[in-house]
């Protein structure tokens, strides 16, 4: 009887192993599926412009250089421009830092001299890196300039990299933890006693 029993508790033992080392591989998936996975995005950027005050995402922030944007191949990109100070500006990407628009640069329309925005979208192809964008008006090439950067598609941050790694590595600690607790009470369960027959007598 106490054998039987001895054998259902190591069995126990066993099958809680088994299935903590699944819920480890089922959470370990879980976390590689729910990691930032490529996807197109649908972005909208307001931009207000000056050609003495540069960019600025609202109309009472214009810097020069003008704020950084950032953005991945293939994602949707809406503008909304405003003009601040009267005058009639552009945006475009230059890609070869030669201040002014080529062909292949994405180019919104003109926008301005009124304070009315106006709507411009564009496809971000696939060039990689940082470029600057500009107004191509005139001397608005020298002030009204910002850097937008161009990632891979489902790039994600450093800090989204980190949250995922650092909550693999508590896992992993938090499995082997259990594994081991559940291995050192197996191994510290008495023999069980011998058989009848094998007993010497009194």
């Amino acid at each position: 009887m106490l054998r039987s029993r001895m054998g259902r508790t190591v069995w126990t033992l066993r099958r809680r192993i088994l299935v903590v080392g699944t819920l480890a591989c089922l959470l370990l998936a879980t976390v590689g599926i729910s990691s930032p996975a490529s996807a197109r995005r649908d972005i909208v950027f307001q931009l207000f412009g000056s050609r003495t005050a540069g960019w600025g995402f609202t109309n009472t922030s214009l810097t020069r250089p003008g704020p950084t944007i950032e953005v991945w191949v293939g994602d949707n990109v809406t503008l909304n421009l405003t003009s601040l100070d009267g005058r009639t500006h552009t945006w475009f990407i230059d890609y070869d830092n030669n201040s002014q628009r080529d062909a292949v640069e994405p180019r919104s329309n003109p926008f301005g001299p009124s304070r009315t925005p106006v709507l411009w979208n564009f496809t971000v192809s696939n060039v990689t890196g940082t470029f600057r964008y500009r107004s191509d008006r005139g001397s608005d090439v020298n002030t009204m300039w910002g850097n937008i950067t161009v990632s891979p598609e489902g790039t994600g941050s450093f800090l989204d990299l980190g949250v995922v790694v650092v909550g693999v590595i508590v896992l992993a600690i938090a499995v082997v933890a259990i594994i081991a607790f559940v291995a050192r009470r197996s191994r510290s369960m008495p023999p069980p006693p011998p058989p009848e027959e094998d007993r010497p007598s009194p």
